[in-house]
């Protein structure tokens, strides 16, 4: 068998916040509603919106903003990646 033909898949797992878009809509929220009455930044809702990686504390407030648990605002994706 030739190794140099096949193919190496590399699993990876990255957070999505999909649930916290689907959140707001139920909640009848935009955006900035979610900044003011979370009292976070307009970069981190930037960084949520490109599911970028954000601390903890920031999911937290959401949370408690939200008055939600962690698993009703995001969710971890698992990703292929050939090598």
């Amino acid at each position: 068998m030739n190794n140099k033909n096949q193919t190496k898949l590399k699993i990876v797992y990255k957070m999505s916040y999909k649930k916290l878009w689907k959140v707001l809509i139920d909640k009848g929220m935009r955006k900035k509603d979610l900044q003011s009455q979370c009292d976070i930044s307009a970069a981190s809702i930037a960084k949520l919106g490109k599911d970028a990686n954000v601390t903890t504390d920031l999911l937290m407030k959401i949370c408690s903003g939200l008055n939600c648990n962690l698993d009703d605002i995001c969710e971890t994706v698992r990703i292929n990646i050939g090598e």
